[in-house]
């Protein structure tokens, strides 16, 4: 029997079997209360924390609105989501809330599968992502219902809910395809809500194919699919649904502007993010530089005369969101701003004034915001301050909270925070905030890990959050949140995604320079004086996976890394992501397959550089992309260098499965501690893992090996 016919039978004989679904409902399990047990101890664990209660999505996705707000002003209603491992679910609760904050909330709907957003990727129509779709519920008119997404058995649909809870949940719309967007009827009899089905008939069409075999081409991306992916628009329908008997029809173009209000007239074609409100009064974001990719912006407010006025560049760029006040007649904006963009700035904008006047500047981030009469009401979240439900004042900067999902994190110890901030060579701005453990004493030496590669808000996990922070210092880690610092100046030219990178007369001048950031954070936590040096690790995801590539190549900072996602190299990365992505990285000036290519290659690629790299590594990839780190962990395999692949199903880039989570924070946490603590977890369930870590080249004499004080895995 030849190899190839071998292989192809086995293929042909594999079983496979998925977990069946719990019938449980995942918010009875919040009874173990977890909570109380690390209110009690006042100490970050792995477990405790991926089961932080969470309002909308996380920082750096889609920053949506995630309340509404009753008709008569008195209560908000808004979701909070909180992850139950033990089932890989998680308890999804709809609240109703005083508006005031004085008053406990009260639950009015519970259930739903996790309903995962999608992004356009290139020209594919629409990608799965592993963050959450929010939405903000919506009163109906009367005040007596509040209708909600929710998705059940797989479809996502607009369900109903009564303010006072005491009946239950029920569903509203039953169509083919899901909702994306809704609002109330004016009525109040009927729901108007935004589906695309040119994703499901185009994805009709291709599984037709399947007959006489898919032909690869461009629509292919092995990673995500085996077969043709969707590619083109998939332009919204809008349906208006009867609440009377459910039937349908398609929605008037004045029911359609509830949804998706038309843009102005006499708006600038390059405008951007264009908001109208009360009385003829507009405003919109504009490119300074409309050719390019980059450009800074500038604010504009035009009256209802046609009269304008423009907010200087120095003073408005980094506008990220716009919101008219109906009652205050006033434009409030949220502005990213301060060193490297590390700040959240809350503007006011009165039209009588000449410019807008800042109201709030902070570390935190606010998220989800929308406002309600003179105040904006957000989520917001610092380092040390998981995300709450507030109002702020848009005349004064006052807060009020709303509501907090964790109270049980009040007796938390948190590691200390100190934030440096340095500038490159380029004259780039960039910072990193060093965690060191809550029980940290002048003189004491901590191994140090970096987390990336964005530092902002609650310093949870890091990009992707798959490192634990918190709980990594609990145990006695002096932990580096890096974040990336921004583009050369020269990508500020830009005029194309290639130009980017080709603009540069160095093929690696972006990672040359988060390298020379890296070490400069690094340089300034060793010089705090409470990191050892020589017990430094590195993770990373994403972009973050390519810098811990960069590092290992070429300084000798760390002694074990971390990869959330791995790996960008010469051959397994561009061909698992299909033609139209291999032809994407060639056109922004990377080389594939061709002379040269290894020459092109050498400071980045961890294969070419094997024999130098001794450091151990750790990948936990999703069943979405592993295959991108194949060669890599072939290519370490036999050359005996100690490297380990974990594969999650079911999984896409951000990863969103509860038990996965907890899973990744176990397992980078142990991993970390056997390598720079020589700290085993003794549970016997970790046997074989430990038994495999110390076989690795490098790994720490068993002599030296103890188990930890305490448990770390979850129960």
């Amino acid at each position: 029997m030849t190899a190839l016919f071998a292989l192809a039978l086995s293929l042909t004989i594999v079983p496979t079997a998925d977990d069946p679904p719990s019938a449980e409902d995942p918010c009875d399990a919040l009874h173990v209360a977890p909570e109380a047990a690390n209110a009690e101890l006042g100490e970050w664990t792995v477990d405790g924390q991926v089961r932080i209660a969470d309002i909308g999505a996380p920082v750096g996705t889609p920053n949506r609105s995630v309340f509404g707000i009753s008709p008569d002003d008195s209560q908000i209603a808004f979701t909070v989501r909180r992850a139950i491992p033990e089932t890989n679910t998680y308890c999804q609760r709809l609240l109703v809330a005083p508006l005031s904050g004085e008053g406990s909330p009260i639950e009015v709907a519970r259930g739903g599968e996790f309903i995962r957003d999608d992004f356009r990727l290139r020209d594919f129509t629409a990608i799965l992502a592993g963050w959450p779709r929010t939405s903000a519920p919506r009163w109906s008119p009367d005040g007596m219902r509040i209708a909600y997404l929710r998705r059940e058995a797989g479809s996502t649909q607009v369900w109903l809910a009564s303010p006072t809870g005491q009946t239950g949940a029920v569903r509203a719309t039953n169509l083919a395809d899901d909702v994306d967007d809704f609002a109330w009827a004016q009525d109040g009899m009927g729901l108007i809500v935004s589906t695309r089905p040119a994703i499901r008939l185009a994805a009709a069409a291709i599984a037709s194919e399947g007959t006489r075999g898919f032909l690869f081409d461009a629509r292919f991306a092995p990673q995500a699919a085996d077969r043709p992916i969707p590619t083109g628009h998939a332009d919204p329908v809008y349906t208006w649904v009867s609440l009377r008997d459910g039937s349908s029809r398609p929605a008037t173009e004045m029911e359609q502007v509830l949804i998706a209000p038309p843009r102005p007239a006499a708006i600038p074609d390059n405008a951007r993010n264009v908001r109208s409100g009360e009385g003829g009064f507009s405003a919109w974001l504009e490119a300074e530089f409309p050719e390019r990719l980059l450009s800074p912006t500038r604010l504009v407010l035009a009256a209802p005369d046609g009269s304008r006025k423009v907010c200087p560049v120095t003073q408005c760029d980094g506008m990220r969101k716009l919101f008219w006040s109906a009652s205050e007649r006033a434009l409030f904006l949220v502005q990213r701003t301060g060193w490297a963009d590390s700040q959240t700035a809350l503007l006011r904008w009165d039209p009588r004034d000449a410019a807008p006047r800042q109201v709030l500047i902070s570390d935190d981030v606010f998220m989800g915001c929308a406002p309600h009469a003179n105040e904006l009401i957000c989520g917001r979240e610092g380092s040390t301050q998981p995300r709450r439900l507030v109002a702020l004042d848009m005349r004064t900067g006052s807060e009020r909270l709303i509501h907090d999902p964790n109270p049980q994190l009040e007796n938390m110890e948190y590691g200390s925070v100190q934030r440096f901030r340095f500038r490159l060579a380029s004259g780039v701005e960039s910072f990193a905030d060093l965690v060191l453990p809550p029980t940290h004493q002048p003189g004491e030496l901590h191994p140090l890990i970096v987390v990336q590669y964005r530092s902002r808000g609650f310093l949870r996990g890091g990009t992707g959050d798959e490192v634990p922070i918190q709980p990594l210092a609990a145990r006695g880690f002096a932990v580096l949140s890096f974040d990336r610092p921004d583009f050369p100046p020269e990508a500020y030219l830009a005029t194309t995604e290639a130009e980017i990178r080709t603009l540069s007369e160095d093929d690696w001048a972006d990672r040359r320079q988060v390298q020379e950031a890296l070490e400069l954070a690094v340089r300034r936590a060793i010089e705090t004086g409470a990191v050892d040096p020589s017990r430094m690790g590195i993770s990373g995801f994403s972009d973050g996976g390519s810098t811990v590539q960069w590092a290992l190549i070429n300084s000798d900072l760390f002694q074990v890394a971390s990869m959330g996602s791995c790996c960008e190299d010469l051959y397994s990365f561009a061909l698992a992501a299909g033609p139209r992505f291999t032809e994407y990285l060639r056109d922004m000036g990377y080389r594939y397959f061709e002379p040269g290519a290894e020459t092109f290659w050498e400071p980045m690629s961890l294969i070419l550089n094997v024999d130098r790299i001794d450091v151990p590594i750790l990948i936990q990839a999703g069943d979405s992309e592993y295959e991108g780190s194949l060669d890599v962990v072939e290519t370490f395999s036999h050359n005996n260098k100690p490297i380990e692949l974990y594969v999650f199903p079911d999984e896409s880039h951000v990863k969103w499965q509860s038990s996965h989570r907890l899973a990744m924070y176990e397992r980078v946490a142990e991993w970390f501690e056997f390598w720079l603590m020589g700290r085993l977890n003794c549970d016997p369930s970790r046997e074989a893992q430990y038994a495999r870590w110390s076989a690795m080249e490098g790994a720490p004499p068993t002599r030296d090996l103890r188990c930890h004080a305490e448990p770390l895995a979850g129960p």
